[in-house]
């Protein structure tokens, strides 16, 4: 007879720390956080969290640096910004990391290349909207493609006053 009871030993804070950074890099606190969930002693978790930083596999500098560097081209310093702070990295590493990565003129043509796709998109969608409710009354196709595009940009964290440049700028090449 098989006993219901697992019989297999309990994995060690190391072995449940590296299985986690098998899958994706964490910070220092994220995997610290993981492991007092998992039950380990604080003292396990902290010999644990020093070898793994020895060894090179926890390393909060360079993951904020990739990590501001892949998000560069989907949304900007502020959300970037807000998603490493919670991730619990330190003000200092972002800030350096962002320095390295973010310039105000990179982030302007990071936005307005957003736009401009999305304009198209959003053109698209108003088409088919207006061919299918031809008997309602809506507003105006510029302003509808402006309200939906400066609403996802500033979702994905664009100053409004960079939102308002981006669509000028736009609206005055869309008159040429």
């Amino acid at each position: 007879m098989v006993p219901l009871t697992s019989s297999k030993p309990r994995r060690t804070a190391k072995e449940v720390a590296l299985d986690c950074l098998s899958r994706r890099a964490l910070t220092h606190y994220e995997l610290e956080t993981r492991l007092k969930e998992k039950g380990y002693e604080s003292l396990e978790i902290n010999a644990v969290l020093e070898k793994l930083r020895e060894w090179g596999y926890l390393n909060d500098q360079e993951l904020a640096v990739m990590y501001s560097k892949s998000r560069l081209k989907r949304y900007s310093r502020r959300r970037v910004q807000q998603d490493m702070h919670n991730r619990g990295l330190e003000p200092e590493l972002i800030e350096q990391a962002l320095g390295q990565n973010y310039s105000s003129d990179e982030e302007f043509e990071q936005c307005l290349t957003l736009a401009e796709r999305w304009w198209v998109q959003e053109a698209k969608r108003w088409e088919h909207k207006i061919d299918v409710e031809k008997t309602k009354k809506t507003i105006p196709r510029e302003l509808w493609l402006q309200q939906k595009i400066a609403r996802k940009l500033i979702q994905r964290g664009y100053p409004s006053d960079m939102v308002r440049n981006v669509l000028s700028h736009i609206q005055d090449n869309q008159g040429e």
